[in-house]
Formats: structure tokens, sequence, C-alpha cells
């Protein structure tokens, strides 16, 4: 009985750092997304290229020339990006690089990590393909 009543101020005092741990990590907006589902995400600065992930498992978006989809799954952070289809409208210069850079690290994307506010698109190694933030954000 005696060791109930020195344990119980103990768990009281785990649960009021659980509790207050919780309410800092949500402020801070840093809680860890693990549904894409109706975001929209660019480069900072930049209006296009963007991408859109639909609730269905769609992707869609522009790489700056032409529009793109296909599908995507998400599964914890393993991310996979189905094969991308896009219109074929030619672009001048390095409107047209872009584009190509952004459809390939999209393609090659193996992980993701992402909050409310910004993603980073990882490859199979390691590699940071993508900084991304989130473009439909109120």
């Amino acid at each position: 009985m005696l060791l109930a009543l020195r344990l119980i101020p103990l768990g009281i005092a785990a649960l009021v750092l659980v509790a207050c741990a919780k309410t800092v990590k949500s402020q801070t907006g840093e809680t860890t997304l693990t549904n894409l589902a109706g975001s929209e995400w660019g480069i900072q600065g930049q209006d296009e290229p963007f991408v859109q992930f639909g609730a269905g498992g769609e992707i869609n978006g522009s790489g700056g020339c032409n529009n793109f989809f296909g599908t995507y799954e998400l599964n914890g952070e393993r991310l996979i990006i189905g094969p991308l289809a896009s219109t074929k409208k030619a672009c001048m210069g390095p409107k047209m690089d872009q584009e190509y850079k952004f459809l390939d690290a999209l393609k090659n994307a193996h992980h993701v990590q992402a909050t409310h506010k910004a993603m980073v698109v990882y490859a199979e190694n390691g590699d940071t393909l993508l900084e991304l933030i989130r473009r439909d954000w109120d």
C-alpha cells in the first residue's frame, strides 16, 4: 500500500509530461503527415512545377510546361509513384530542363518525410530529390 502511494505522484508526473509533449509538437506544426490525399506541393518561390495528391491514389500536376497524371501509394514514409503520363507540348530552354528534372525526381521517389508545411522526397539511396512546400495550406 505504501509503495502504491509513492508511485501515484510519479504516474501523474509522467502523464503530465506526455500531455505537454504532444501539445508542443502539434503547436509547432511539425506533426508528420501519414496521408497526402488532397494536398498540393510546389517548389518555394515558383508557381510551377507542382504536384497534387488525390484521395483515390491519383497524382497530377504540372512540370512547368506539360501537365502530368498517374498514380501514387504511400505506406508510412514509403512513396511509390506509378507510371506518369503527360501532355506533349514542347517548351524552350530552361523550362523544359526543369520539367525533366521534376518528373524524373517524382519517378525516382522512394520515400518521403512530410509535415503539414514541407515535404522532402528522397531517392532509394537517401539522396534528396525534391524539397517542396505546401501550396494549398490556408
